[in-house]
């Protein structure tokens, strides 16, 4: 059987072929067919040769660090894995493949406890089973609660108390109070940003400000009104830069009791994960090296993780996956081939 010049087999590929593909793959947007048809080879021999030259230890611990969860495939039984990140370069610690508390504490386990005592920070976000595994394995550590996680569920009480009033008006969309509920609700968001320019607004036919239309919608009912200041409250409270843990801690506790009085049912339900989670919120006004702990850095990290799974239209196989993003996204991250 003739024998095509231009197909390579892991067995019948140059060392310059072998360290090509490599190359290609350490670019996360390049799939494992991309790079076989750049070599025009098969996509099973770039896979063998990523499997056998890609196999990446975990990262150590460090001072900081953010955990966090992603979706990975709804063809798994658990269908979220772990990302452990370095909050200071965002490199890639470890992936775990799933968020599972069990899976979790047998992971940290096995890790020595000199490396684990050497972390001071670890966010997350409001996860219980997270909270009870890292306060046992990470004794010196401060317990993050991820302020980007704690406002987002704050974000849901007024977003929850809005869908609940809006109800009343779907019979007749036409109405005022629908429209600014339906399409105005982004103002009640804002902090202070709203604008005082007036503006042809279509609905009501005169020149209106943001700020009026804002006070409209506040006016139409006054849990929705009570709903708005109880987030903007929480806001300033989050936006302040605390030096001392007493005052965070005493005007956290001055919010929960808003939240637990305001006979808004949303927020009342929200001041019990408030008060659930002080320890750890007042903790997440602490700083490290003049830098504010939090899950941000995870954020960006995860949209290039999403971003490999679509492109490779998702990963059947796990442990690939972790090697994957591992080798790719982290910067300084080697192969193991030696030509």
């Amino acid at each position: 059987m003739d024998v095509n010049p231009f197909c390579f087999d892991t067995n019948r590929m140059s060392d310059k072929t072998i360290e090509y593909v490599l190359g290609l793959l350490k670019r996360y947007n390049v799939p494992f067919r991309q790079a076989a048809e750049a070599v025009k080879s098969s996509v099973s021999a770039i896979i063998k040769i990523f499997d056998k030259y890609c196999q990446m230890k975990r990262n150590p611990f460090t001072p900081v660090m953010c955990f966090d969860e992603i979706y990975f495939s709804r063809k798994r039984k658990k269908k979220y894995i772990l990302i452990i990140i370095n909050f200071f370069n965002r490199a890639i610690i470890d992936v775990l493949k799933d968020r599972d508390k069990l899976t979790l504490s047998s992971y940290l386990r096995r890790i020595d406890k000199k490396e684990r005592n050497n972390v001071r920070y670890v966010c997350i976000d409001m996860n219980d089973n997270y909270r009870d595994v890292l306060n046992y394995y990470f004794e010196n550590a401060f317990i993050v609660a991820d302020s980007f996680h704690v406002v987002k569920r704050i974000s849901k009480a007024l977003y929850d108390t809005r869908n609940r009033i809006i109800k009343r008006f779907e019979s007749d969309p036409k109405s005022d109070e629908y429209y600014l509920l339906k399409y105005r609700d982004y103002l009640l968001y804002r902090k202070d940003d709203i604008s005082m320019n007036m503006k042809y607004n279509r609905h009501f036919r005169i020149q209106m400000s943001e700020w009026e239309l804002l006070e409209k919608m506040k006016a139409i009912d006054p849990e929705l009104n009570r709903a708005y200041e109880l987030y903007q409250e929480y806001i300033r409270f989050n936006d302040t830069d605390y030096n001392d843990n007493v005052e965070c801690l005493d005007d956290l506790k001055e919010i929960i009791n808003d939240f637990k009085v305001s006979k808004v049912k949303e927020f009342e339900e929200c001041a019990g994960t408030l008060r659930n989670w002080e320890d750890e919120i007042v903790n997440s006004f602490l700083k490290f090296k003049g830098r504010r702990v939090s899950n941000g850095p995870i954020e960006g990290r995860n949209s290039l993780i999403k971003k490999v799974l679509r492109i490779a239209n998702g990963y059947s196989n796990f442990r690939r996956f972790r090697n994957r993003i591992m080798y790719s996204l982290n910067r300084y991250s080697c192969h193991s081939f030696k030509s």
